[in-house]
């Protein structure tokens, strides 16, 4: 993947900070501004308490909403912004990844969350210190992003199985072993009851029972690698879907898919698209980057974007 290079003298990042986050670390934030300054940039944080003030915020910031108030002058004598930097989780990822998409401002990550799947996704190494070197470095790819209905995703965007499981691990800690990742899989499929749905990818059209459908641009999904194989600028998204709720099955793909080593074929496939339909899906919860949202429409459209969201790399 060719990276390409953030050119600016004088850099100004913007941090949007989630003191909500799951792993909310202040250290690491001054850890950051501390290397911003040693090399010269400048910086403004911002620390908005709900996620509806931070997207506002971060669309103010970079010209697409005008301030209520007057601009604060500290942040006006810093000159244009440069970068957007999100400091929390998926969520706060995905939102700040919206404002980088519509400004075309570069996005860096510092990841605080309980998951972290988009960072982990993205980097082999996404300690604090190699994150903050990647974001001073100034170099950037562009990966995919997907609409679902007016909300992008990043990461991925999925239905039934992987909603109930992200029920199931905000309750528990992350575990490094096989087995209970198969646990916790045992009871989030326990909640699922079967339900027809209607599947269109591209001009392919089906009718499937699924327990899991996910649809991922970036490999990782509740800290699982769902899709290793993701191409990440390609503007196609892997489908991932079983045709029937078995309790057995499932429990045994996520215990291999956790240690690497599901093979996709008969029991859980993988196919690939760009515009994905699903029907019915009215009363169902969809998981988006982390965050799980109520369905009102019998239909979800999903389609892959050509243009690009530009990450830092």
């Amino acid at each position: 993947m060719r990276k390409r290079q953030q050119k600016q003298k004088n850099n100004h990042y913007c941090l949007f900070v989630n003191q909500s986050a799951a792993n909310y670390n202040l250290s690491y934030i001054k850890k950051l501004t501390n290397a911003i300054r040693r090399g010269g940039g400048s910086y403004t944080i911002f620390e908005p308490d709900t996620p509806l003030k931070l997207l506002h915020t971060a669309q103010k910031v970079v010209g697409l909403r005008k301030w209520h108030r007057q601009i604060p002058r500290a942040f006006q004598q810093r000159g244009k912004v440069t970068a957007l930097i999100a400091c929390g989780g998926d969520g706060t990822v995905n939102l700040i990844g919206r404002v980088g998409i519509q400004s075309s401002l570069p996005v860096g990550i510092l990841p605080m969350g309980k998951f972290n799947n988009i960072a982990r996704s993205l980097y082999e190494d996404f300690s604090v210190e190699k994150l903050i070197k990647i974001i001073l470095k100034g170099q950037y790819q562009k990966i995919d992003y997907g609409l679902v209905g007016q909300q992008i995703f990043i990461g991925s965007a999925a239905l039934r199985f992987t909603v109930e499981m992200q029920k199931q691990l905000q309750q528990n800690n992350l575990s490094r072993f096989a087995f209970r990742w198969g646990q916790y899989s045992s009871k989030a499929v326990s909640e699922l009851t079967p339900k027809q749905m209607i599947i269109k990818i591209d001009a392919f059209r089906f009718e499937v029972s699924p327990s899991i459908l996910n649809i991922n641009l970036l490999p990782y999904s509740i800290g699982l690698p769902f899709s290793e194989a993701s191409i990440f600028d390609d503007s196609y998204a892997e489908i991932i879907f079983d045709y029937k709720t078995d309790k057995k099955n499932i429990t045994q793909f996520i215990r291999q898919m956790y240690k690497k080593k599901y093979i996709y074929g008969s029991d859980v496939k993988l196919f690939r698209g760009q515009k994905i339909t699903i029907q019915p899906t009215k009363g169902d919860v969809l998981y988006l980057d982390g965050e799980l949202v109520d369905l009102p429409n019998e239909m979800l459209e999903i389609e892959i974007k050509n243009n690009k969201l530009k990450v830092f790399n």
